[in-house]
């Protein structure tokens, strides 16, 4: 799972820095990527603990301060959707993330991409070209992605180890839909038929 994890983020830096061209729409930029542990008996589990905030990866948190987390109604809007998608796989939600089977690990982050670009009037206005001023300027937009990581800890496991996760890119842009949000996180699930334990 380590290494799927090191493809995930190799294929989501891809995702965030090598669109072809600008964008026209936000909805250009939406991705899923989703994958798991292929020896992992999900059957043989039954229930699982979500926190009730989805946390910010901010790059902060090494140096010790606080973390951030997504606003409301984001947050809940999100956190309802993963959830109706679990329930209706046959997971159970418990409070206490000791007593679940599994913990699902919601978090999101956002990049920036900015276009510079410079240019002169005289190539537009040729007669002027003797004494044609350079003027410059800059586009940019904002995409986010959203993370969900199932992990599983017990006397089996040194360590929490993930067993799937499941990534929505461009779906946390600066023009939130939760149309977007609530399509791709179902598409998440849809492309992980092994998480059903009905």
């Amino acid at each position: 799972m380590r290494k799927n994890v090191i493809l995930l983020l190799f294929a989501l830096i891809l995702m965030v820095s090598c669109y072809p061209d600008k964008p026209l729409y936000y909805s250009d930029l939406d991705l899923v990527y989703t994958n798991y542990e292929k020896d992992f008996d999900f059957m043989s589990k039954s229930t699982y603990s979500i926190p009730d905030k989805i946390v910010k990866i901010t790059g902060n948190l090494s140096e010790g301060e606080d973390p951030e987390y997504v606003k409301e109604p984001y947050n809940t809007q999100i956190l309802e959707r993963i959830e109706s998608n679990m329930s209706s796989m046959g997971w159970t939600k418990v409070a206490d993330p000791d007593a679940a089977d599994l913990n699902l690990l919601p978090a999101a982050w956002t990049n920036t991409t900015v276009t510079y670009w410079y240019n002169y009037w005289c190539w537009y206005y040729p007669y002027y070209c003797g004494w044609g001023y350079p003027y410059q300027g800059a586009t940019s937009y904002t995409t986010g992605t959203l993370v969900m990581a199932l992990t599983v800890a017990g006397d089996d496991y040194i360590d929490p180890q993930g067993v799937w996760i499941g990534a929505a890119n461009g779906v946390l842009s600066g023009s939130y839909s939760t149309t977007r949000v609530n399509d791709a996180i179902d598409q998440a699930f849809e492309q992980s038929p092994y998480l059903s334990i009905k």
